[in-house]
C-alpha cells in the first residue's frame, strides 16, 4: 500500500480545521472551482455570460456578496 506523505496527525488537524471552518471551506472551493472552470474548459459564449453577471453584478454592487 502506498505511504502518504502527510502524517495522519496533520490529515486529522486538517480535518478538525475544515469542519470548524465550514463555511470558509466552502468559499474556497467555490472559487478554486469558478477559477478552474473559467481558465481551462470555458468557451466563449461561457466567457461572455460570466462577464455579463459580472457587469450585472458591479452595476448594483454594494461590496458584498449576495
Amino acid at each position: 500500500m502506498k505511504q502518504s506523505k502527510t502524517s495522519e496527525a496533520q490529515r486529522r488537524a486538517a480535518d478538525n480545521w475544515d469542519t470548524k471552518n465550514a463555511e470558509n471551506r466552502r468559499y474556497r472551493v467555490a472559487k478554486s472551482s469558478t477559477k478552474r472552470f473559467i481558465t481551462k474548459m470555458a468557451t466563449t459564449e461561457d466567457l461572455a455570460q460570466v462577464k455579463a453577471w459580472l457587469d450585472e453584478r458591479n452595476s448594483n454592487d454594494d461590496g458584498q456578496p449576495q
